[in-house]
Parts: C-alpha cells; sequence; structure tokens
C-alpha cells in the first residue's frame, strides 16, 4: 500500500510541475499571494486529494491535500525568490547557467518528495 501510495503521489507531483504548470503560474510563484502560485498549489492540493481518496477517509485526504497546498506553495514560494536574488543570502538573480540554479531546483523537488514521503507516514499512523 505504501509503495503504490507514494507511487501515484510521484505520478501526481510530475503531472502537475511539468505537464499542467504554466508560465503565468511560475512568474508569480515568487509573489506571495498572488494567484498564479496559489493556483499551481491549488492544483497539487486537489489533485492530491483524488490519490489519497483510494487510501484513506475523505475527511482525512482533504486534510492532507490541504497540507500539500500549503507546503507545495510555500516551498516554491522560497525557491523562487532564492531564484530571484530576494534573500540576503542568495546571490544575484540566477538564471540555468548557474551551478546555485540546480541546487535549488534539486532542494525544490526534495522538499516535495519528503512532503509526499510524510503524507505516506500519516497514512500509515492513521491505517
Amino acid at each position: 500500500m505504501e509503495l503504490a501510495l507514494i507511487t501515484w503521489l510521484m505520478v501526481k507531483h510530475s503531472i502537475a510541475d511539468y505537464f499542467l504548470q504554466t508560465s503565468w503560474m511560475i512568474e508569480e510563484k515568487a509573489d506571495y499571494g498572488k494567484a498564479g502560485g496559489l493556483f499551481h498549489a491549488g492544483e497539487h492540493g486537489v489533485l492530491s486529494i483524488i490519490v489519497l481518496l483510494f487510501f484513506i477517509n475523505p475527511f482525512f485526504a482533504i486534510l492532507l491535500g490541504l497540507l500539500d497546498f500549503i507546503l507545495h506553495y510555500h516551498i516554491d514560494w522560497t525557491k523562487s525568490n532564492y531564484l530571484r536574488g530576494r534573500f540576503s543570502f542568495s546571490p544575484i538573480p540566477m538564471d540555468s547557467n548557474d551551478p546555485q540554479y540546480w541546487w535549488a531546483m534539486g532542494l525544490d523537488q526534495l522538499a516535495h518528495y519528503l512532503t509526499y514521503a510524510t503524507m505516506v507516514l500519516i497514512v500509515l499512523w492513521l491505517s
């Protein structure tokens, strides 16, 4: 069950991050509260709920989907602001030619997958 759940959450992540995400969402992720970032994180939350409904009851699926929405939004906001050089510890705005860009992208994806691992642990605890 755990392997199936984390696999579906990773498939869901790939769909939402690489097939459903638009330039509008990417552009607005660094500006807190803007619709693009909220919509993108909302897609993740809703798709997580759909996946989770196959494994747990609707109440907990909605709670975990909300958790995914909140964490996804803030992980993306942090990465986007780092890449734009908006933190005192981040270099000048970066692009894909900078190694730090790829470090940030990798840490972003790791944080999302650790979110899913945590969600699976919560589902196991609920079972």
